[in-house]
């Protein structure tokens, strides 16, 4: 794997409010141009409404400094799903005690 410098000493400079793409995400975090344009980054989400993936340099050095449980772009905290079993159809268990 080649770390391209370059790129990483110019995006340095820049503000936070920049949007970055794929490339320079990868050249940032190290991690493969495919592990980035899959969004395999957790916690890391790119700028909805786009036409292309880009994302906000603030939110990806505030991702860097805290790891996945950072805030993302909406700044609320990420939720947690705590029961994912909550659609289709009940279980026979939940049947039986909805009759007592």
């Amino acid at each position: 794997m080649t770390v391209d410098y370059e790129t990483i000493l110019k995006i340095q400079k820049l503000g936070d409010d920049v949007l970055i793409g794929v490339a320079e995400v990868a050249a940032l975090t190290g991690f493969s141009l495919l592990t980035v344009r899959q969004r395999k980054l957790p916690g890391l989400d790119p700028v909805p409404g786009l036409s292309r993936l880009r994302w906000r340099l603030g939110d990806l050095r505030q991702w860097m400094r805290h790891g996945s449980a950072a805030t993302s772009i909406s700044g609320s905290p990420p939720t947690q799903i705590t029961d994912r079993r909550t659609v289709g159809r009940p279980t026979k268990k939940a049947q039986v005690e909805g009759r007592k």
